[in-house]
């Protein structure tokens, strides 16, 4: 029929309002559901179904509370857009919230407070008021979370109506799911003064009630209990007897509430502390074997939150973070991680093992997960760097690009290591086979860099090095350039003689031809360096080297060790990643908030009108965050980029050879974003998009171009890593550098898609 169609037009919707109003609507109760649940359907598919709104108040006085259901539930959609045609219903609503049937009662009320118009406060009062003493619970139910709604609309009703005391009264309810509405609308009300307050009383009357709550309100009591503190130490066993049972509960959410509390009410009692942690390894390890990834990742988050507080306690227990072959990446990075961290000296070769199996996986980035584990690993010590130097060694012989790369790069950083130094002779000797084997440049850079600083020793690294140089006006990374540079100065103090030729044709083609100016510099440096004096040329590009060794992630991983993040998505996220997200959520808060003396609540949603308020208007209601800008201070600029451009493909290939990278920039998101939506932010902020991989190819890419006024050129490649929600931009320009041209264009492309 026309009403499934995905778009209607005026003839369509003529034909629903023809079908609202004929006879067999009147006498057939089923002809008239059909229709509605057409409407419906169109409705949640964003079809404007706005016009049959006076069709619909009409239809709202049926006594069918099927019909009445599907009405309401268009009526609470379109209210907002219609408000004059919403006070029609007005009558018929407040006429249902005295029908002697409790489900209508209820219905009638919960769609009144979801208005969400203000006019009507006064007509929802007395229904409202009636309907929090009502003798059935399902109509107090929608009562209690009607407050909420009608708190947003209008704060001083709540205090006006002294409806706080009433709520608190009715924690008592005897029906449990009322009690469970009760302390999420206290916790909404009163968000400003801490929400609800809990005394000995109150948490005793709680734990009492556990046994009887749904599964939901068992989580959420548990959560709230969280804000109370026993007196004394009796106390708190007698809850943690009471909480105990629903550890080990089969729904993992009323579990891990559970865990949070004992932890919480041990958290001063080191002792007892110990023993709740050994008692909560068990259902933490019986998650892992569940079916669903999402949980299993969970569950290793909060091992590993746990194993911070006790380093031992899941040691022996290291072959159930085995990575299987089912299991997603995101899964498989997390047991990586941990199999990293509980590492010991009678479980080294099985762990190493492990790892070493996880280094040739398919996909590339969990492998070199993997191979980043065992040098962090190797570090731990002697012991622990044999095995895992060996290991790394052998993976060298399997002559893969992106495990060679990876290897190559740590061992860059462990041979930096005193107590490795007896290695390095073996890992000589491999190198000559990782010339032709090693393409990407943060390889390249690792082999380069152990080429000049242990050259000396082997016998074949100038002319491998000479290799390099021969092909460097095909080389793109000036990362790459950079350490050639350094490596050949280091070797040519120490084998002059072999050095001589190659060390001037790179110098000559550095300064002369490379169009990158970092490269360029460091090249002049070196020249003048070497034509001052080459003895103190020696001491400083020979200067000898302190491995980095950052305890950042460590300091970055800590920041989430207090009680407040077990349980709760900042753990899954980490430290990173949930300080943005807190970020946006502020802004957009800033953006969005509706002009009210108070914060509005979660439950409730914001009327159109709210989100069409002006940034000036809210700023005069004083409800915009305060950020702390100098008035002095200039806008940043941004460059203006010209639309009407055309580069055909040739030029975009032989610009984008021979250019050099300018800058790379990794950008987490937020949020997943789908290869046309990107397509999309890159076309508005004014690039041409040149060609793009295949959707469905992992990684996408994306080739991109633009230029402003300047006639500068900047050529980006996009690429969207889903897998871990990263896009990377290589951006390449040709034109003003030297006004950092290149750097505002990045940040253009930054503030689109953050």
């Amino acid at each position: 029929m026309a009403c499934l169609m995905s778009c209607l037009d005026e003839d369509d919707i003529k034909e629903i309002r023809n079908s609202l109003g004929s006879p067999e609507a009147q006498t057939e109760p089923g002809y008239l559901r059909d229709v509605l649940n057409k409407i419906i359907v169109q409705m949640t598919r964003g079809t404007d179904m706005a016009p049959l709104f006076m069709d619909m108040v009409k239809v709202c006085a049926t006594t069918d509370i099927v019909q009445k259901k599907l009405v309401y539930l268009y009526m609470s959609n379109y209210a907002a857009t219609k408000p004059d045609l919403a006070v029609l219903t007005v009558n018929t609503l407040c006429k249902d919230c005295q029908d002697s049937n409790p489900m209508i009662r209820g219905l009638a009320l919960k769609t009144l407070c979801s208005l969400r118009l203000s006019g009507l406060v006064e007509y929802i009062e007395k229904p409202l008021l009636t309907g929090l003493k009502d003798y059935s619970a399902y109509v107090r139910r929608a009562a209690v979370l009607g407050c909420v709604k009608i708190h947003q609309m209008n704060p001083q009703f709540i205090a006006n109506h002294g409806l706080i005391d009433q709520i608190y009264d009715m924690l008592r309810d005897s029906d449990v799911i009322v009690v469970t509405n009760c302390l999420g609308a206290l916790e909404e009300l009163l968000a400003d003064k801490g929400g609800v307050v809990i005394n000995q009383r109150l948490a005793h009357f709680l734990v009492s009630r556990l046994t009887n709550l749904t599964e939901w309100g068992q989580c959420f009591v548990l959560q709230t209990l969280l804000k109370y503190t026993p007196d004394n130490e009796d106390e708190v066993f007698d809850i943690m007897n009471v909480i105990d049972l629903y550890v080990k509960h089969t729904n993992s959410g009323v579990s891990m509430a559970a865990i949070t509390l004992m932890i919480h009410l041990t958290q001063d009692m080191s002792s007892i502390g110990q023993d709740v942690y050994r008692r909560i390894k068990g259902p933490l390890l019986i998650l892992l074997s569940s079916e669903h990834p999402e949980l299993v990742y969970s569950s290793l988050c909060h091992i590993q939150w746990v194993k911070r507080k006790m380093p031992k306690l899941f040691s022996k227990y290291y072959k159930k973070f085995y990575c299987r072959s089912k299991d997603p990446t995101y899964v498989k990075y997390k047991k990586i991680e941990l199999l990293g961290e509980m590492i010991k000296e009678d479980t080294l070769p099985e762990i190493v093992e492990e790892l070493s199996v996880c280094c040739t996986d398919i996909s590339s980035q969990l492998a070199q997960q993997a191979i980043q584990t065992l040098c962090i690993i190797a570090k731990k010590g002697a012991t622990y760097a044999t095995p895992c130097i060996a290991a790394l060694l052998g993976l060298l012989n399997l002559q893969l690009d992106y495990v060679s790369s990876e290897v190559l790069v740590a061992f860059q950083d462990l041979l930096s290591y005193e107590s490795n130094k007896e290695y390095i002779p073996h890992v000589l000797s491999q190198l000559g086979a990782c010339e032709t084997i090693v393409q990407s440049s943060r390889g390249k850079a690792a082999l380069i860099w152990l080429l000049g600083h242990y050259g000396e020793s082997l016998p074949d690294a100038p002319y491998i090095l000479e290799n390099m140089i021969d092909v460097i006006e095909e080389e793109t990374s000036a990362q790459v350039k950079l350490h050639l540079l350094t490596a050949t100065t280091k070797l040519f103090f120490t084998r002059p003689a072999e050095c001589q030729d190659m060390m001037g044709k790179l110098l000559e083609f550095a300064i002369e031809s490379d169009t990158n100016v970092e490269v360029r510099e460091r090249a002049q440096f070196y020249y003048r360096m070497l034509n001052t004096d080459v003895n103190k040329a020696k001491e400083v590009v020979c200067a000898s080297q302190t491995p980095d060794v950052s305890d950042d992630c460590m300091t970055e991983t800590n920041k989430l060790d207090n009680l407040a993040n077990f349980n709760s998505l900042s753990i899954l996220f980490g430290p990173l990643k949930w300080s943005q997200i807190q970020l946006k959520q502020t802004d957009t808060k800033a953006m969005h908030q509706i002009p009210s003396p108070t914060h509005s609540s979660v439950l409730a949603t914001p009327t159109r009108e709210d989100h069409s308020a002006t940034p000036s208007a809210k700023l005069m209601e004083g409800q915009l965050v305060d950020i702390d800008e100098s008035k002095d201070a200039e806008p940043m600029p941004e460059l203006q980029l010209v639309g009407d451009i055309l580069v055909t493909p040739e030029e975009y290939e032989s610009t984008w050879t021979m250019l050099s990278v300018y800058d790379t920039i990794e950008l987490p998101l937020l949020e997943p974003l789908e290869p046309k939506q990107i397509h999309s932010l890159l076309e508005n902020t004014g690039c041409k998009v040149m060609a793009t991989t295949p959707e469905e190819l992992e990684p996408w890419r994306a080739f991109v171009y633009a230029k402003d006024t300047t006639d500068t050129l900047y050529l980006v490649e996009v690429v969207l890593q889903s897998q871990t929600d990263i896009l990377t931009f290589t951006l390449k320009v040709k034109g003003q550098t030297s006004s950092d041209r290149g750097g505002m264009f990045a940040r253009q492309l930054q503030k689109a898609f953050s």
